[in-house]
């Protein structure tokens, strides 16, 4: 299978949210492209969001399955509203 087949499968798959990122990422590589900038007409400059998309996307995944989410915030809203108790 090429990587183009696999890559349309993969898109296939993908939530729509997820095809939303995709394609402005690709946007951004295509539009940045040989260092030099190429502008569409209307388009706006998302360079500095995509790179904070992918500092984002390098947390995914860091949290242990077991993680409850519920219960930490919990536990943090009483360590610091203790006080005020």
């Amino acid at each position: 299978m090429s990587t183009l087949e696999k890559t349309i499968v993969l898109l296939q798959e993908m939530p729509e949210q997820s095809l939303e990122s995709l394609y402005d990422f690709i946007c951004s590589i295509w539009m940045h492209q040989d260092g030099k900038t190429k502008h569409l007409k209307n388009s706006v400059d998302t360079s500095d969001s995509m790179e904070g998309f992918r500092v984002l996307q390098s947390f995914a995944g860091t949290l242990p399955a077991d993680f409850d989410d519920k219960k930490e915030l919990e536990e943090m809203r009483k360590e610091k509203y203790a006080r005020f108790n």
